[in-house]
């Protein structure tokens, strides 16, 4: 091939992809213009809400909507184990590293359960217990005190 033919054919294939590139930014175009027409539109006036609906009634309305809408969010939520009290501690002497724990996980009312997972040489052990009302029907240690302690005042909004 000579050096005319090679930039002949060189030229041609810098106008071939500027071609297509002109036709798929125009395909992209007429693609979204008919999305927006046939799916888009559509879906906007079916969820109810028009521009001409705009005035302070619709604003109300919706206003009343979103505090229902967050009202039964907020009872949800106070049902959700949310409040996590965590402690680590040595339960022997002879025993380092913090490798024994204490864990009171509650809700917003106070139900929950507290977990003790106490570490010695030989063995594990692992106690649960239920909460109700932010407190335990049974005897708790210092260290399941303190991660309820953490818990219930994460619960009511402060720290411990």
């Amino acid at each position: 091939m000579s050096d005319a033919e090679a930039s002949f054919v060189g030229g041609m294939s810098v106008a071939a992809i500027t071609f297509f590139a002109i036709l798929s930014a125009a395909i992209s175009i007429v693609v979204l213009t008919i999305y927006h027409w046939a799916v888009a539109r559509p879906r906007f006036r079916a969820s109810g809400i028009t521009v001409s609906q705009a005035g302070p009634e619709s604003v109300k309305r919706s206003q009343e909507d979103l505090r229902g809408r967050l009202a039964a969010l907020e009872a949800a939520a106070a049902g959700a184990l949310q409040h996590v009290g965590f402690v680590r501690f040595n339960a022997f002497a002879d025993v380092g590293s913090e490798l024994s724990y204490a864990l009171a996980v509650i809700d917003g009312r106070g139900n929950g359960f507290l977990i003790s997972s106490i570490y010695s040489r030989e063995e594990v052990r692992s106690y649960a217990k239920a909460v109700r009302a932010f407190s335990t029907d049974k005897d708790i240690g210092a260290e399941e005190q303190r991660a309820l302690e953490m818990a219930v005042a994460a619960a009511k909004g402060r720290r411990a």
